[in-house]
């Protein structure tokens, strides 16, 4: 019988860890990808088994897969160092494969959310279907840059926003342009330039097949509301009907049924920022009561 559903995390995932105790009634098998040498897992060709000390999960009872936020287990004292990478790479391809190849429901496959995630891609995509984004210059020419910055411009990177210094790590995130930065080594590293838009709120609608969690978010900081020390204030908003029907099309476009919008609204205009394929959206149930994690469950469970 296919009653399991499989959460492909990390140990330290807080949202796994607050879905499982909810809904105490979901027969969960979580498997930690920082733990990956605690677990026995196999593929055949009759099928797949994952087995912790305690349980199996198998191809015959895995009714659904929610991938989340996987990390490498710590190999510091097992190989050589020079040994990790290639032993990162094969005990991901084997979760990858087999998450790849399930044929039930999953939120969502790796390879769609790698492609989905990309920030070019969905710049690209949100002209495409008629999302309203503001002025942006996606590259490694100073000349662009240049050209946008005529009038008040942002800059954030274009993909992972942290950089790993031995056992500290610091992190890129949204600012405001300034003219004096020294671009002489843009051309090699590329960066995402937006016109900066002065914001009346943000909004985050955390989708979940046709089902859409409403959030608006007013901060303190008018550049970025996720940088530390900042005052936010949360509530349940609308989603006007065009927005909605927008990204629908854009979840269909990219072969999703989750995501995370994000806008800013300005005199009742929404402009799209990002779509975050894997967002985190726990901390927005618990400020609002908005019912984001049934939404998640029902998808994972119909």
């Amino acid at each position: 019988m296919k009653d399991r559903v499989l959460i492909v995390t990390s140990s330290y995932d807080r949202t796994c860890d607050y879905l499982i105790s909810k809904y105490k009634d979901v027969k969960f098998f979580r498997f930690n990808m920082d733990r990956f040498s605690a677990y026995k897992i196999s593929v055949t060709s009759t099928g797949f088994s994952i087995s912790d000390p305690f349980t199996e999960l198998t191809s015959h009872n895995c009714k659904s897969i929610y991938f989340r936020k996987p990390t490498h287990e710590n190999l510091g004292e097992v190989y050589d160092a020079k040994y990790h990478q290639f032993s990162y790479r094969e005990s991901y391809s084997l979760i990858e494969g087999l998450v790849e190849y399930f044929p039930g429901k999953c939120l969502s496959k790796p390879s769609i959310m790698r492609r989905a995630g990309n920030k070019v891609f969905q710049a690209l995509v949100a002209k495409e279907i008629g999302l309203r984004i503001p002025t942006l210059s996606i590259t490694n020419s100073v000349t662009s840059v240049k050209k946008i910055s005529e009038d008040e411009t942002i800059v954030k990177p274009l993909s992972v926003g942290s950089i790993v210094i031995g056992k500290r790590k610091e992190y890129v995130q949204t600012n405001l342009y300034d003219e004096k930065f020294d671009l002489s080594l843009l051309k090699y590293t590329p960066a995402y330039f937006q016109r900066f838009v002065e914001k009346d709120y943000e909004v985050r609608v955390t989708f979940i097949d046709s089902k859409a969690y409403c959030v608006r978010i007013d901060s303190e900081d008018t550049v970025d509301w996720r940088k530390p020390g900042n005052t936010v204030a949360y509530r349940k908003w609308e989603i006007p009907e065009a927005i909605y029907t927008k990204c629908l099309l854009y979840l269909k476009t990219v072969d999703m049924c989750f995501g995370c919008f994000d806008f800013i609204v300005r005199d009742e205009q929404w402009y799209f920022l990002e779509m975050n394929s894997n967002g985190q959206w726990a901390w927005l149930e618990l400020e609002t009561g908005l019912p984001i994690s049934k939404g998640i469950m029902s998808y994972l469970n119909d």
